[in-house]
């Protein structure tokens, strides 16, 4: 499967709270518009906070983001045809643009990849 992984940092001028609450109003958005995106999964994942965070016996960076988003796609070519779409075009400008008031896209990541299951 084809995956987008963003890492996100949500804008400083949000609280957490406000963060959260916007971030649901735009997964909404995505699952209103999945058909037209060709998105088969889709799955949100907030980090474990202050004395919450167990160890990983590795030395490895801190999280430093606010959450993480996962899209899945059955392949490459699905990602590839709803962006070469004119609705594929319309629907992304439009979660963007709503991106644009909740993470500071500056300071976040988007990595994207084809998924290998091993277990």
């Amino acid at each position: 499967m084809f995956k987008i992984i963003m890492l996100i940092t949500k804008k400083a001028s949000l609280s957490t709270t406000e963060f959260t609450r916007l971030w649901r109003l735009h997964s909404q958005k995505v699952e209103d518009f999945k058909e037209v995106l060709r998105i088969q999964r889709y799955c949100k994942t907030v980090p474990l906070t202050g004395g919450n965070q167990l160890s990983t016996q590795r030395e490895t960076l801190p999280f430093k983001f606010d959450a993480m988003g996962e899209l899945w796609y059955g392949c490459k070519d699905d990602f590839l045809r709803t962006r070469d779409s004119k609705e594929g075009r319309r629907v992304l400008a439009i979660l963007k643009e709503d991106e644009k008031r909740f993470v500071d896209l500056s300071n976040s990541v988007m990595w994207l990849g084809e998924e290998e299951q091993v277990l």
